[in-house]
């Protein structure tokens, strides 16, 4: 009697489960094909309109308040907190590529002895963490060098500029008495000799130098503005005529592109890239001084005068104007006007000063 009880509770069970089954497959909304496409509709529903904002908050890139002086653009660092860190940097064929040039907002080339020139980069945008090879100091680099009260970084230099560091109190850091400085085995010494930033500054706080100094610099348009002038989208500085003993000499070029708004940078025909990044260097401006520069000894020193007044051409967006410069002391910044006397105004970005001899001037195309 047990036993049929048993059985008969079974087969009642599977009836109702026959049941419950048969139920379960027939209702479309319970059904297995349309349980997954509902979950998914779930997940991709529309989002509110108070999450789209959250989503596009989180998404689109964070500009801050931050103006770079030096360059008419914004960062997202804190750029009063920082002092300018100005470097020397050699320019010798056996230096090449340089590091860290791609990442000055400002850039200096002038001739040194032997009739080549050297390079001096102003870092303030951002701190490199590899830069050089990194060279000595000279009297008109100093001139310019002190318009910015920087971290003055170089690696000895001639008596005079030595000098004139002591005597403008500069915040100096050379290599030949700070431990901020190596060199490294891919060139000869004395073009390789590289530092960092976080090292400078480490060595700028144990000589207890200021760690923020004010400065001023030209003024930027709040957006990139067609300059009036004629075409340049193809400039070259010769800086070394070719002789019999040098078939190439030494020239600067740019070329212009139109669709970047930038001009890229060439040495001696070549790409001039950074050694760090391998990529070519740019800049949005070019400004030409030229200066009286008078060779003083037999080492072939040179004095290049740089407080006093002159001409020069600014270029920028494939154009090319006039402009003359004044500076009037050491301590004064060099200021540019244009022919009817009015300050000019320079595009948001890099700029690169070519500093030319009296009597010498670059080819425009």
């Amino acid at each position: 009697m047990k036993r049929n009880i048993v059985i008969g509770g079974s087969v009642i069970g599977t009836i109702i489960l026959v049941v419950i089954l048969a139920l379960v497959f027939k209702s479309p909304s319970n059904s297995f094909e349309t349980t997954e496409p509902t979950t998914t509709q779930v997940v991709v529903t529309v989002p509110t309109e108070t999450e789209t904002e959250i989503e596009a908050t989180t998404s689109a890139p964070v500009v801050d308040s931050h103006y770079n002086p030096l360059t008419g653009t914004y960062s997202d660092s804190d750029l009063t907190t920082r002092r300018p860190i100005v470097v020397m940097l050699d320019n010798q064929y056996l230096a090449r590529p340089q590091a860290a040039l791609a990442e000055a907002d400002v850039v200096y080339e002038i001739l040194a002895e032997g009739l080549i020139t050297r390079y001096m980069a102003v870092f303030y945008g951002t701190y490199p963490d590899h830069i050089g090879p990194v060279r000595s100091a000279r009297p008109y680099f100093i001139e310019k060098a002190y318009e910015f009260d920087p971290y003055y970084v170089h690696v000895g230099g001639s008596m005079q500029a030595l000098s004139d560091i002591r005597k403008y109190q500069l915040a100096d850091i050379d290599g030949l008495t700070s431990g901020a400085f190596w060199r490294e085995n891919h060139k000869k010494i004395p073009h390789n000799m590289y530092t960092s930033s976080e090292s400078i500054i480490k060595d700028a706080t144990r000589l207890g130098y200021a760690d923020t100094k004010p400065f001023s610099f030209l003024n930027f348009y709040d957006e990139f503005t067609i300059i009036e002038g004629k075409d340049a989208t193809d400039i070259t500085f010769v800086y070394k005529e070719p002789v019999k003993s040098d078939s190439i000499g030494y020239y600067t070029s740019y070329k212009y592109n139109d669709e970047k708004h930038l001009y890229f940078r060439y040495t001696n025909g070549d790409a001039h890239v950074d050694e760090n990044t391998k990529e070519e260097l740019t800049c949005t401006n070019i400004l030409v001084q030229y200066a009286k520069t008078v060779v003083l000894d037999n080492e072939g020193r040179l004095d290049v005068d740089l407080i006093t007044t002159g001409k020069g051409k600014y270029y920028s967006a494939g154009k090319v104007m006039d402009v003359t410069w004044s500076k009037k002391t050491v301590d004064s910044k060099t200021d540019f006007f244009d022919l009817k006397g009015n300050p000019i105004t320079l595009n948001p970005g890099v700029t690169w000063f070519q500093i030319m001899k009296i009597g010498t001037e670059e080819t425009i195309k």
